[in-house]
């Protein structure tokens, strides 16, 4: 369960994780469901990650700057543009763009606790009343 608690939340916070290797979606996807969220998708390439950006169906976004041997910077740009809150997960030790010097990192390898520290920080408290997450804008 994240940090916080949930039962003020009124329903669980939606990942949408893109992540072109298996093992490692697979990984932050059991993670991530350990901790009380949804998983929204799993993208595996940049097109289907914008087929899931168009839908919306999700709170947060855990992109791998890294997907397919291309770096997903423009990509992260429209996740931003959209408002909605992003991490790099990334075995890179550094940020393509200063640009994106205020998106949270988590580097590769991690521990469950520090994804845990990472959906908080980007969702909020989640276990606090007065947050609330509008996916419809």
């Amino acid at each position: 369960m994240i940090a916080g608690g949930s039962s003020f939340y009124r329903r669980a916070p939606r990942v949408l994780i893109v992540e072109d290797e298996l093992f490692i979606a697979l990984l932050i996807e059991e993670t991530v469901r350990l901790m009380g969220c949804r998983i929204s998708a799993i993208a595996d390439n940049i097109s289907k990650a914008n087929l899931e950006l168009c839908k919306r169906n999700f709170d947060v976004v855990l992109l791998d700057l890294n997907i397919g041997g291309n770096y997903s910077i423009e990509w992260a740009d429209r996740v931003i543009k959209a408002k909605v809150p992003l991490a790099f997960i990334t075995g890179y030790d550094y940020l393509v763009e200063p640009r994106h010097a205020r998106v949270p990192v988590l580097q590769k390898p991690f521990r469950p606790a520090q994804l845990n520290a990472l959906l908080v920080q980007l969702l909020g408290p989640i276990g606090d009343p007065r947050r609330s997450i509008n996916c419809t804008s």
